[in-house]
């Protein structure tokens, strides 16, 4: 299904644009790999904002204990940052993430961001540069993502600067089309995006200010998947 599409692009063009609006939201953790496909745990997101845009969006995700002795994992992250002429940008980002299915693999590191001097401090010691006057990490770029498909309905690769613990590179978010999805036994129609570079695949849903409702992120040999069970508007 062509994005020209006009009478569901009316759909999604009229929901008004509040990708920062505070929000929190609890995801089912679900594997599959050569033994099936199964539910293993838990994801949670939170986002708070204030007055000026300041935002800090942090997210977690675990496996249940009776899983750990087949899928030990834990993943916790922070993205503090602000809105700027009408760019999200990350000034902070930390992570915490523990993989122990096979050999232990552990991530801990912090990122600090300084967009308007063109440059990131990974753990105070390494320093990456870019010519970009947006960086964002793998928690903000949801966020930027989620403005930027209401604001450019038309457009079907969105690019961005995103940090990690290997530097500053491009992300690309390429449009694949309109899915139908099923969330709590309700039927939305979602965009289906995919990241290349992240190993990545989004469905947005309008109703949900066009964050992520499933997120499909290929790890290894697993396929690792949260689909939202909860979700809950900040006041």
């Amino acid at each position: 299904m062509k994005k020209s599409f006009c009478l569901i692009l009316c759909f999604f063009i009229a929901f008004e644009i509040q990708a920062l609006t505070p929000y929190e939201a609890s995801y089912d953790l679900s594997v599959t790999s050569g033994l099936g496909k199964f539910k293993i745990g838990e994801g949670r997101y939170k986002l708070v904002v204030d007055n000026n845009d300041e935002f800090t969006f942090s997210s977690e995700a675990f496996t249940d204990s009776i899983w750990k002795m087949f899928y030990d994992y834990s993943r916790y992250e922070r993205s503090i940052g602000l809105k700027i002429d009408n760019y999200i940008n990350s000034h902070y980002y930390d992570l915490v993430e523990i993989n122990r299915t096979e050999l232990t693999h552990i991530k801990n590191f912090n990122v600090r961001i300084y967009p308007d001097k063109n440059f990131a401090i990974f753990n105070n010691e390494k320093r990456w540069e870019t010519s970009s006057k947006s960086i964002l990490d793998e928690l903000s770029v949801y966020l930027a993502l989620s403005e930027d498909v209401q604001k450019k309905p038309g457009q079907d690769v969105f690019t961005y600067q995103v940090v990690d613990e290997k530097g500053i590179n491009e992300v690309n978010f390429k449009f694949e089309g309109y899915e139908t999805i099923t969330i709590n036994n309700i039927k939305i129609v979602s965009m289906k995006m995919i990241s290349p570079e992240l190993k990545l695949t989004l469905n947005l849903s309008g109703p949900h200010n066009f964050l992520p409702v499933i997120i499909d992120k290929i790890n290894q040999d697993n396929h690792f998947r949260l689909t939202l069970k909860r979700f809950k508007e900040l006041l």
